[in-house]
């Protein structure tokens, strides 16, 4: 794949997950060349950060075994 198009797929996917809520540190790249447009995420979340990234990508209804987690998870359940 181009270096051209890799760049251009990389960061058409981080817009995507920053306009999705996700932090501005959110980094896009391809680390293996051997799979074209395959890309890795890599993000530091706290605890409170990654809830609410759950939160959101579920519409606020989370399955009950989820919600447990993200309690015990941030300290609220």
């Amino acid at each position: 794949m181009n270096e051209t198009l890799n760049a251009l797929i990389c960061r058409h996917a981080r817009n995507l997950l920053l306009a999705q809520g996700w932090p501005e540190e959110t980094d896009v790249d391809q680390r293996n060349p051997n799979y074209p447009g395959w890309i890795s995420i890599y993000v530091r979340l706290d605890a409170p950060r990654l809830a609410t990234l759950l939160i959101n990508r579920h519409g606020g209804v989370l399955p009950p075994l989820l919600a447990s987690a993200i309690q015990r998870l941030t300290g609220t359940g």
